[in-house]
């Protein structure tokens, strides 16, 4: 399927499945290097004091409002207490690191450089903090996100990474992330685009696997991910393995717990035959092309739970 025909596809689907973009929206921009980057807000919380900033990153062929719709977090964020804003990578995809024939033309996009100068004018307007910053997204978004928090190119309170653990381009020049933070992870062990043990990503799933093609690089095995977060905040370990009730007829789902009291928790939720999508969102494209979600897993809540839990243990500690 050609790429304008897949863009035709996704859109009617997630028109058919209320992903339209949400109204509340308003965009902004500003210039990075020359180049005007466009994001996206969502209505401001309540509060007096300027409060954490979350940064929502789509994943390829999106845009921030796709993924404002499939998370909810443009009304959840804010009501959690978080500056929820949504990103839009250039041509729709972001530079996370990989040296892949097919993300070559990514490679020379200042995205740190656009995420570093969001949150510039929303800590010098005040309204937001610049220390603690939230990061989550779901694919390329999460491969970002967990690249700026592995070489702590942001100051990073908190990952919520969405079938993406990370790329091992990333990790070869980083084996160890550099600051610990709460991270929650989200994985399908049938996700069809970025494998649960790690391996070649591609758009053509378990054909690209399968062949060992690694064009759009490699992915980092989810739990190795975890593990290495865990490391990083010097969790003890083995982590705490048990399965989490989820609605009959739905994926199993399992966590991966590390935790110590006074320190960033990090948690791996294993979703068995779980494909490449958000769980507790709508199935943004056919089950053929990213395999199933788990609609009874809140992915949304469970991340803000966690960086919640995390700005407690912050405010404790300062």
């Amino acid at each position: 399927m050609t790429g304008p025909v897949r863009r035709r596809v996704r859109e009617r689907y997630q028109r058919r499945h209320d992903l339209t973009p949400p109204a509340e929206l308003t965009a902004e921009a500003i210039d990075v290097g020359g180049v005007t980057r466009q994001y996206w807000c969502a209505p401001a919380p309540s509060g007096d004091d300027p409060p954490p900033l979350l940064l929502v990153l789509h994943g390829a062929g999106g845009q921030g409002p796709g993924t404002a719709a499939l998370s909810g977090l443009h009304r959840r964020g804010p009501a959690a207490g978080f500056v929820t804003v949504f990103p839009d990578g250039v041509h729709r995809v972001w530079n996370d690191s990989r040296t892949g024939g097919a993300t070559r033309r990514r490679a020379h996009v200042d995205d740190v450089g656009f995420l570093e100068a969001i949150v510039t004018r929303f800590a010098s307007t005040n309204r937001a903090r610049r220390e603690g910053v939230y990061l989550a997204g779901i694919s390329n978004g999460a491969l970002m996100s967990e690249h700026v928090g592995r070489h702590a190119l942001l100051d990073v309170a908190g990952l919520g990474l969405v079938a993406g653990p990370g790329t091992e381009t990333s990790r070869a020049a980083h084996p160890l992330p550099a600051r610990p933070a709460a991270v929650v992870l989200f994985s399908g062990t049938a996700d069809p685009l970025i494998p649960y043990g790690g391996g070649p990503i591609g758009p053509l799933g378990r054909m690209v696997q399968r062949r060992g093609d690694t064009d759009r690089g490699l992915a980092v095995a989810a739990e190795v991910a975890a593990a290495e977060w865990a490391a990083a905040g010097h969790l003890p370990g083995p982590p705490v393995v048990e399965p989490i009730p989820t609605a009959p007829g739905d994926l199993a789902v399992t966590r991966l717990q590390w935790s110590s009291p006074g320190t960033a928790t990090v948690a791996l939720y294993r979703v068995s035959g779980g494909g490449h999508t958000w769980p507790g969102g709508a199935q943004y494209l056919p089950e053929r092309f990213v395999g199933p979600v788990a609609r009874s897993l809140d992915a949304t809540g469970i991340m803000l739970e966690a960086f919640v839990s995390e700005e407690r243990r912050r405010r404790t500690s300062a």
